[in-house]
C-alpha cells in the first residue's frame, strides 16, 4: 500500500532545496558571525555549519522519495517523511471541503499545494503538484467527499 500511489511533481524537489538552501544559508552566515568574534571553538560553528549545508541538501531528496498519495476505495492515503515515514489516511466521508493553494514560492516553481480539511481542522496537504493536477483532484475529492455525506 505504502509503495503505492502518485508521486509529487519533481520540481517540488528544487523548491525544497532552495528553501532548505536559503536557510543553510543564514546558519552559515550566523557561524561566520560566531567565527568572527571568537566566542567559542573554531570547530563548534564549522561542525553546524556543515551539518546545515548536509541537511538542506539530503532531507529534500528524501522528503520526495518518500512522498506519495493515492485516492483508495474509502479515503485518501498520504506518505511522507524524510527519516520518519509517516502514513495518513483520511476517509473520504469525513472530508468537510479541499481546497488548491499557490504560494508565492510555489509560483515560482510552477507548482500547486492541495489543503484537504475535516471537522477537526486540516487534515492533509499534498504539495509540489502542476496546476492541472491540483484542480484535478480537488475536484475529484470535493465530489467524493460530497458523494459520501450525502
Amino acid at each position: 500500500m505504502i509503495a503505492e500511489g502518485r508521486r509529487l511533481d519533481p520540481r517540488v524537489q528544487r523548491m525544497w532545496w532552495t528553501i532548505g538552501g536559503a536557510l543553510a544559508l543564514v546558519v552559515v552566515a550566523c557561524c561566520g558571525v560566531v567565527l568572527a568574534f571568537d566566542f567559542v571553538p573554531a570547530v563548534v560553528p564549522v561542525a553546524v555549519a556543515a551539518v546545515a549545508v548536509a541537511l538542506a541538501v539530503l532531507i529534500p531528496r528524501l522528503r520526495y522519495r518518500r512522498w506519495r498519495f493515492a485516492l483508495q476505495e474509502r479515503d485518501l492515503m498520504l506518505s511522507k517523511g524524510a527519516l520518519w515515514l509517516v502514513v495518513t489516511l483520511i476517509p473520504f466521508d469525513r472530508i468537510q471541503y479541499v481546497e488548491s493553494r499557490r504560494g508565492p514560492i510555489d509560483n515560482l516553481f510552477g507548482l500547486t499545494g492541495v489543503l484537504v480539511y475535516t471537522a477537526a481542522g486540516r487534515a492533509g496537504h499534498i504539495p509540489g503538484l502542476i496546476a492541472a493536477e491540483a484542480e484535478e483532484l480537488r475536484e475529484e475529492l470535493s465530489k467524493v467527499a460530497g458523494t459520501l455525506s450525502v
